[in-house]
C-alpha cells in the first residue's frame, strides 16, 4: 500500500431499528470512526427475473457513509472494521470500503 491520507467511505444498508451503531476502521495506530445515523434499507432485486426461486445472488443498493480521513503507512498490514457500539441486535449490511487519496 502507498503511504498517505485517505478519505474512506463505507457502503452500507441499515433499517431504522438498527440506527445508532458506531463503526471503527483501523490500521495499526491509525483509527477513524463514524456513527450510522441515516437509515437506508433497499429491497433485494432480481427475483422477478428468475424462473426458479433461489436463496442467494440477489442484489440491492448500498449507501456511502463518510468514515473520515485515515493516515496509512506504506506497506502491508491488517485493516480492521468493527462495531464499537451497537444499540440493537445488528449494525448494518456492509458491502465495501472505498479509499480516495487526499494528499
Amino acid at each position: 500500500m502507498e503511504k498517505g491520507n485517505f478519505q474512506v467511505e463505507m457502503y452500507y444498508t441499515c433499517p431504522p431499528k438498527d440506527l445508532g451503531s458506531v463503526v471503527e476502521l483501523s490500521f495499526g495506530d491509525s483509527k477513524i470512526k463514524a456513527k450510522i445515523i441515516e437509515a437506508f434499507d433497499s429491497p433485494l432485486v432480481g427475483k422477478e427475473h428468475d424462473r426458479v426461486l433461489r436463496m442467494e445472488s440477489y442484489v440491492k443498493e448500498f449507501k456511502p457513509l463518510n468514515l473520515g480521513i485515515i493516515t496509512l503507512p506504506k506497506g502491508k498490514g491488517t485493516l480492521t472494521l468493527k462495531a464499537l457500539e451497537m444499540p440493537n441486535k445488528a449494525v448494518a449490511d456492509f458491502r465495501l470500503l472505498q479509499f480516495k487519496k487526499v494528499d
